[in-house]
C-alpha cells in the first residue's frame, strides 16, 4: 500500500468519516481485519500520525459548531412559524389549571402534510363532552364490566367515537361525577319506589361533614387516578382533533362535580323547580344520581354540545362510504327545524345478537357485531309493529319524523330516514345516552318541573307539557354512516 492512500485511509479513520469508510468494504467480514496496528508508522517529513489526528479533531469541531448553528436557526424559523399563525386559540381557560388547557394549532407545513381533513361547521361551535364515574367499589383502571366504568374504557371511548364522527369539534369536556347520594329510578314506570332505588356512596370512599347555606352535605372527592386519567384522555382528545382539523387549536377540560360549591347550588336552583321548602335542605340526595352531571352540558362553550355516557361509544357503519356527515346533517336540521331540540344516531344495546329458540318474539333484533343497519333501528323502534311483541301492549313506540330541511331539493337529505320515540299516552322521550343538544333551546324549558325524577323523564315531561309537539329528540339512520352502542373494551 503506498503512503499517500494510508495517509488517506487514516484521515478518514480517525475523522468522522470512520463510519463511512468501514461502510464502503462490504467485502471485509470484521471492520478491524483490514487495519493493522503495523500500518501506524511514520512518514519522515510527512505529517506524523498525532499531526494527522490533531487536523482530524480540528475539523470535527468545525463541522460540529457549523451543525448546531444550523439546528438552532432551524429551531428559531419553526418558533417563528408557529407564532405567525393566524389562529388563536380564544383563552377562555384558566391557564394556570391542570385540569383544562388546549391543543397547539398545527402551522403551514404540518397542515399542508396532513392526510385527511374532517368536516366543520363555521360559526357552529360543538362541545364534546363525555361522563364516567367511579362505581361503588371503586375505580377500575382497565378491562369492560357493566355498570364499573375503567380508565382504559373512556380513553377508547372517546378517541374511537371521535375518529367515528370524524368533526371538528370546538373543544373536549370530561365531567367526572364525584360519590354522592342520589336514586336510580328510571320514571313511573320503573317498578318500586324512590327509596327502594337509593344509590350511596361505598363506606370506603369517605367523606367530610359541609356546611353551606343551611344546607348539611357529605362531600365525596374524585378519585386521584380517575382524574389523572381523564386529564390524559381530553389531552389526547383535544390533540387528535387538533392533527385532522387545519388551523384548529381545540380546547379542553376536565370538569370535577362538587355537590358543596356555591356555584352549583345556584345552577340547581335557576335551572330546577324546587319548592322553597326544600332549598335548604340535602335536596341533591332526592334528585336522580346523574342529573347534575348532565346539567353540565348547559354549561358548555357555544350553543351545541354533543354528549356520551360513560361506557358507550360510536362505531362506523359498514355502509358509510361517502356518507355525509351525521354532526353536520344534525345541525343543519336544527336550524331549520324548530322542533329539533336533540338529534341521535341509531342506538343499540346489544354487542352482539340476542337469540332465543323458544321464542324469537321477545329477542331485541340488532347488535353492535352481526347485525344489519335495518336490525339496529327495528331494535331501536321496538313496538314499531305490534307483531314483534306477544303481549302487544309495549307502550313505546317509534315512528317517522318528517324534518323541515332548510334544502328540500337535496337528494342527500331525502335519503336520511328520521324518527322520534314516544310514549302511549305520554308524549315524546328522550334518552341521555348519546345526544347532539341545542342548549339555547333546551334552557328554555329552565326551571324544569318533576326535578326529582330521572333526567330523561325529566327532560321529556317537561317538552311534552311547555312545548307539545313542537320540542323532540330526533333520530338519523345509518345513512349518516355511524351508530352507537355499548363499548366493547
Amino acid at each position: 500500500m503506498s503512503r499517500a492512500a494510508l495517509a488517506v485511509a487514516l484521515v478518514g479513520l480517525t475523522g468522522r468519516g470512520a463510519v463511512a469508510l468501514q461502510a464502503d468494504q462490504p467485502d471485509q467480514p470484521d471492520a478491524a481485519d483490514w487495519v493493522s496496528s503495523e500500518e501506524f508508522r511514520t512518514w519522515g517529513d510527512t505529517l506524523n500520525f498525532d499531526e494527522l489526528e490533531y487536523t482530524a479533531k480540528t475539523d470535527a469541531v468545525k463541522t460540529e459548531k457549523e451543525l448546531k448553528s444550523r439546528l438552532k436557526a432551524s429551531e428559531l424559523f419553526d418558533r417563528n412559524a408557529v407564532e405567525a399563525n393566524t389562529h388563536r386559540a380564544e383563552m377562555e381557560t384558566n391557564a394556570g389549571s391542570e385540569l383544562e388547557g388546549f391543543a397547539e394549532p398545527l402551522n403551514e407545513t404540518e397542515v399542508s402534510e396532513m392526510v385527511d381533513a374532517w368536516e366543520s361547521v363555521p360559526g357552529s361551535d360543538v362541545t364534546f363532552s363525555y361522563g364516567t364515574h367511579c362505581g361503588p367499589s371503586g375505580c377500575r383502571s382497565s378491562g369492560h364490566k357493566r355498570g364499573q366504568p375503567s380508565f382504559q374504557e373512556m380513553h377508547r371511548n372517546v378517541l374511537a367515537s371521535i375518529r367515528a364522527m370524524r368533526f371538528c369539534f370546538s373543544d373536549v369536556m370530561i365531567v367526572l361525577d364525584a360519590p354522592h347520594t342520589g336514586h336510580d329510578k328510571m320514571g313511573p314506570e320503573t317498578p318500586g319506589n324512590v327509596t327502594s332505588h337509593a344509590v350511596t356512596p361505598h363506606s370506603v370512599t369517605g367523606g367530610e361533614m359541609v356546611l353551606l347555606g343551611g344546607r348539611r352535605i357529605t362531600k365525596f372527592g374524585v378519585d386521584l387516578a380517575l382524574k389523572s386519567a381523564a386529564v390524559a384522555t381530553a389531552r389526547a382528545a383535544a390533540e387528535l382533533l387538533r392533527d385532522h382539523c387545519p388551523t384548529a387549536a381545540p380546547q379542553w377540560r376536565v370538569k370535577v362535580i362538587d355537590y358543596s360549591s356555591p356555584e352549583m347550588l345556584k345552577e340547581a336552583l335557576e335551572h330546577y323547580a324546587i319548592p322553597e321548602a326544600e332549598r335548604n335542605t340535602s335536596f341533591y340526595e332526592r334528585m336522580y344520581v346523574n342529573t347534575m352531571a348532565l346539567d353540565q352540558n348547559f354549561q358548555c362553550k357555544g350553543q351545541y354540545v354533543y354528549h356520551m355516557d360513560a361506557q358507550w361509544r360510536i362505531y362506523r357503519s359498514n355502509h358509510s362510504h361517502s356518507a355525509p356527515n351525521f354532526i353536520s346533517k344534525a345541525l343543519s336540521l336544527m336550524k331549520s327545524d324548530e322542533r329539533v331540540y336533540m338529534a341521535s344516531v341509531i342506538n343499540t344495546f346489544n354487542l352482539d345478537p340476542q337469540k332465543n329458540p323458544y321464542n324469537r318474539f321477545a329477542v331485541i333484533p340488532g347488535a353492535v357485531h352481526g347485525s344489519t343497519p335495518v336490525d339496529r333501528v327495528k331494535g331501536m323502534l321496538q313496538g314499531w309493529s305490534p307483531e314483534q311483541w306477544l303481549s302487544q301492549k309495549r307502550p313505546l313506540r317509534g315512528e317517522a319524523f318528517h324534518g323541515n330541511w332548510e334544502n328540500k331539493t337535496d337528494e342527500m337529505n331525502k335519503r336520511i330516514q328520521l324518527y322520534q320515540m314516544n310514549w302511549d299516552t305520554w308524549g315524546g322521550i328522550v334518552t341521555r345516552h348519546q345526544f347532539l343538544m341545542d342548549v339555547s333551546r333546551m334552557k328554555g324549558l329552565f326551571p324544569m318541573e318533576e326535578w326529582d325524577t330521572a333526567a330523561e323523564h325529566m327532560w321529556s315531561a317537561n317538552m311534552n307539557k311547555k312545548f307539545k309537539d313542537k320540542a323532540f329528540q330526533i333520530y338519523f339512520n345509518e345513512t349518516v354512516g355511524v351508530f352507537a352502542g355499548p363499548s366493547d373494551a
